[in-house]
């Protein structure tokens, strides 16, 4: 049962606010589907594809055959990723997933933290043990999406920032650490949205109040989309406040993110649960 990569470039496009496009690899294994990022041209780039095992999918990082530069680039940012990658890594783990990391062809031990640079090779492997791949094509295609975006997650935590201020994206989507405006250009990968998608795959994209599902009610084109609320407000999060994607997030539909921030500060969304069960049981 074949993986949609279109589909899933789309829904990862959507968690990730990037711009991904959809491929194919054929390997002496079998076809592989996944997405790549548009924003970095072939052959300099990387993507992300997923294969699938007996009762196992894996996401694998597949740089481009000229994407040295860009490997040593994500080793150069160590001093200030580590930790994130580390973090980020532990959440997707919490959640069932096993990490493989390998730098320079020596695998890392995520608890000694990402070795220095230089890098002139870096793989990772995300593998979850499910039974999405011998089930329906809707599990499967959940699931791949699902660990393609935590091996996408992980990336993009360690590629480099790069700003220009002649450019003003406003972020004001909840989940983003600094609850503020962000100047980018067009090939910028915001760190902040790994924690909205860690999120997504640990909850799922329905309400966690009232399980409102906008893939459910308006097609394809809302599929995976749900606002991500801090249990944390982001006004009371000093500059070194680490956010655990899985325990500090919650997805929530854009009337009971509403709710919860009537108050200040907001009320927990299980009481919001609670008084909506309320009114409607």
């Amino acid at each position: 049962m074949p993986i949609d990569e279109k589909y899933l470039a789309d829904v990862l496009s959507a968690r990730f606010r990037l711009s991904l496009s959809g491929c194919v690899m054929q390997t002496a294994t079998g076809v592989k589907h996944g997405v790549r990022a548009t924003d970095i041209p072939e052959p300099n780039g990387f993507a992300v594809f997923v294969s699938t095992g007996w009762k196992s999918l894996e996401a694998d990082f597949f740089p481009d055959t000229y994407a040295g530069e860009l490997v040593r680039a994500m080793g150069q940012m160590v001093p200030a990723s580590s930790h994130s990658f580390g973090s980020l890594a532990r959440s997707f783990e919490s959640i069932g997933n096993r990490i493989n990391v390998k730098v320079n062809g020596s695998v890392v031990s995520l608890e000694n933290g990402l070795p220095p640079p230089p890098w002139s090779k870096f793989e990772l492997n995300v593998r979850k043990l499910t039974d999405a791949a011998s089930s329906d094509e809707a599990s499967l295609q959940t699931e791949a999406e699902n660990i393609a975006a935590a091996c996408l997650a992980l990336t993009l935590v360690l590629l480099p920032l790069e700003e220009d201020e002649s450019i003003s994206q406003p972020l004001f989507e909840a989940g983003l650490p600094e609850g503020a405006c962000s100047t980018v250009t067009v090939n910028r990968y915001e760190r902040n949205p790994t924690n909205r998608a860690a999120c997504i795959a640990a909850h799922g994209s329905k309400c966690k109040v009232c399980g409102f599902d906008f893939g459910a009610v308006y097609g394809p084109l809302a599929h995976g989309y749900i606002e991500v609320h801090h249990r944390v407000p982001v006004s009371r999060m000093s500059g070194s406040y680490q956010i655990n994607p899985v325990n500090d997030l919650i997805p929530l539909c854009a009337n009971c993110h509403a709710a919860v921030h009537r108050v200040d500060p907001p009320i927990e969304p299980e009481i919001l649960a609670a008084i909506f069960s309320g009114f409607t049981g």
